[in-house]
């Protein structure tokens, strides 16, 4: 695959990923009665994942003409993940409470799935580890949070998505998760 090639698909990826999203989050907002509050959340997660994982997974298979089994080997370290995954619920419940947990927990499953594993697997077709790393983290303070300032989010998800991309390389995903989380809950509560 060419480099050109490559990126392109990486971004076709993610704009496919935010408009299935966008359109889950249309058809929610027609359901939504606000005296749901679980079912908004339930919906939410739902959406979210089909959005960020279930898609691009298929996209994936699809581009690389590989096994949906292949695309989540080694992709978390289980153990490891559970006692991250508990003590990281417990410091987000007591700072932001149960519907803000689940729903930062879910973004950032989905988003570090996105990006530090399928987007990356990817890149590494065409570029090396740290041209994949820079390239992935480009895209996803550029291309994802296209919504935000330019210049913020070059000087903030840019570098943090680098620090998430090496924490994927030399543990798994599992620690991605789980800073990608607690960063969105901290930036909740104090900001």
């Amino acid at each position: 695959m060419k480099k050109f090639e490559c990126i392109l698909l990486s971004c076709a990826i993610i704009i496919v990923t935010s408009f299935f999203f966008n359109i889950g989050i249309m058809l929610m907002s027609l359901l939504n009665d606000n005296s749901f509050l679980h079912f908004y959340l339930y919906m939410f997660s739902i959406n979210f994942i089909i959005s960020f994982v279930i898609i691009p997974t298929i996209f994936m298979k699809l581009i690389l003409n590989t096994s949906l089994v292949s695309l989540f080997q080694d992709v978390f370290e289980f153990k490891r993940l559970g006692v991250l995954f508990t003590i990281t619920s417990l410091i987000s419940l007591y700072l932001v409470k149960l519907d803000a947990t689940v729903e930062y927990a879910v973004v950032a499953l989905g988003e570090e799935f996105l990006f530090r594993h399928l987007i990356f697997i990817l890149l590494m077709r065409s570029f090396n580890n740290k041209e994949s790393i820079l390239i992935g983290s480009l895209l996803f303070a550029l291309i994802l949070h296209l919504n935000g300032n330019l210049f913020i989010n070059l000087l903030t998800k840019f570098p943090f998505s680098i620090i998430l991309y090496y924490l994927t390389n030399k543990y798994r995903l599992q620690d991605a998760v789980i800073v990608h989380w607690l960063y969105n809950v901290l930036v909740y509560k104090f900001s």
